[in-house]
């Protein structure tokens, strides 16, 4: 019988320049350290109409409106053309999320799920003033006269701005990486198609803005340390657009506005708006900077990559049961290999890809520590397959799976081809769950 390689061993520990990696991360904002700039200067061009508030049952004496400088009766419709006009800069705390898949083996990266609420549920406010073009009209209750042909502002104080939210909208673009100074440290860029909405609070009334579809250059540092990952992230757009109709047979009808008397001075006309949104002209300057903690996903997931074996196939590793440590219920699968060779199941927390050296055909994917599952060796039998069923409360060197954990597993088994070698499945990787569904 052959001697069994020294590496089948446990532990066991290796020293080989590593390969590559790839990896996925969910990636949650980590509000002490993120903050979101906001400035905007913006313009609404509001057409209607506008009346007294006056009602012969409800309010007989309330305002009416009469067009022109002379007669009429009753409470008439004037027209109007109405804009508000305003600025906003602030300073927030986000909140959002976002999943990036990392490739150290093409130097890439690619942003999917990018949700971002640039205000952190925290509505900021806006001094907003509003212009009033309209032809002369007269009031009653009380009597005045508003003379036409020339826009009035009026300050109408602070209103609100209660969204400002990004929302992913195509897959991300020109995702590189770039390798740092030290192992595992490196730069990043891509460019993501989002949808920015903001909802602009005037008089009580929610006016939705957007989605406007911005291409957001994203970049910063990223620091991968096995199944964890943080991201140092930079961005800025400005962006400026002028929308005709952007919200088609939306309507503000009878709007409050307490308007004050010019002829004579020192009243309120008590006026109800019927507005529609004409056009929005925006000019606006986003820019962000954020860190991110990231974890991979709970469950389980491949990586590193299996040489073909005598068989012609390349040695499978499939893992089934729970990631719910709870649960107690992991069993591996290794399938394609060749028929009656002799094999182990190894593990570590720590991912690498190692060229195995003397004279092996695979890629060892594990770090040190790395332990041999058990002591008994599995054997392939003519159908070229082996499985071991984990017992939790019996792991090797007294290693124990605790909830929010990653381990990462691998086969490897003896080959001939044509002489004695041997050969390694690829990587599989379990995250530990902090419980059921986490």
């Amino acid at each position: 019988m052959q001697t069994l390689h020294p590496l089948w061993l446990a532990p066991l520990a290796f020293a080989f320049a590593p390969l590559s990696v790839a990896q996925t991360f969910d990636f949650e904002l980590d509000a002490a350290q993120s903050s979101t700039q906001f400035t905007a200067l913006f313009g609404v061009d509001l057409p209607g109409t506008l009346i007294g508030d006056f009602d012969a049952v409800n309010n007989p004496t309330g305002t009416t409106t009469l067009p022109g400088l002379f007669g009429g009766s009753g409470n008439n419709p004037i027209d109007v053309d109405l804009g508000v006009s305003g600025g906003v800069d602030f300073l927030r705390v986000p909140t959002g999320s976002f999943q990036m898949d990392v490739s150290t083996n093409a130097l890439s990266v690619a942003i999917s799920g990018l949700s971002l609420d640039l205000l952190g549920g925290s509505p900021a406010s806006t001094d907003t003033t509003l212009s009033l073009l309209f032809d002369t009209f007269r009031t009653t209750q009380p009597t005045s006269l508003f003379i036409g042909g020339f826009p009035l502002d009026v300050p109408i104080g602070s209103q609100t701005v209660s969204v400002l939210a990004v929302e992913q909208s195509a897959p991300s673009m020109l995702g590189l990486l770039i390798p740092g100074a030290n192992a595992g440290e490196y730069t990043f860029s891509a460019i993501v198609p989002v949808e920015l909405t903001m909802n602009f609070e005037f008089f009580g009334q929610v006016i939705p803005v957007g989605p406007l579809e911005l291409p957001l250059p994203v970049g910063g540092d990223l620091v991968l340390n096995q199944g964890d990952a943080q991201a140092t992230i930079a961005f800025g757009q400005m962006f400026q657009q002028s929308i005709p109709d952007p919200l088609p047979g939306f309507e503000l009808p009878d709007l409050p506005f307490p308007l004050p008397t010019i002829l004579p001075p020192g009243g309120i006309a008590n006026l109800l708006f019927t507005l529609t949104i004409g056009s929005l002209d925006i000019d606006l300057n986003v820019a962000g900077n954020f860190v991110a903690n990231g974890q991979e996903p709970c469950g389980f997931s491949t990586y590193c990559s299996a040489n073909v074996n005598s068989s012609g196939l390349a040695t499978q590793l499939a893992i089934s049961g729970s990631s719910d440590v709870l649960d107690g219920d992991l069993t591996l699968t290794g399938t394609d290999l060749p028929p009656n060779v002799f094999g182990i199941f190894i593990m570590s927390e720590v991912r690498d890809v190692l060229p195995l050296g003397g004279g092996s055909e695979g890629f060892l994917c594990l770090g040190e520590p790395c332990f041999r599952l058990q002591q008994n060796i599995l054997h392939s039998g003519p159908a070229g397959m082996v499985e071991l069923s984990l017992d939790f409360n019996q792991l090797p060197q007294g290693q124990v799976f605790l909830p929010g954990s990653t381990w990462n597993f691998q086969l490897w088994h003896r080959d001939r081809n044509p002489g004695p070698t041997s050969n390694t499945s690829q990587g599989v990787t379990v995250r530990f769950c902090d419980g059921p569904g986490n």
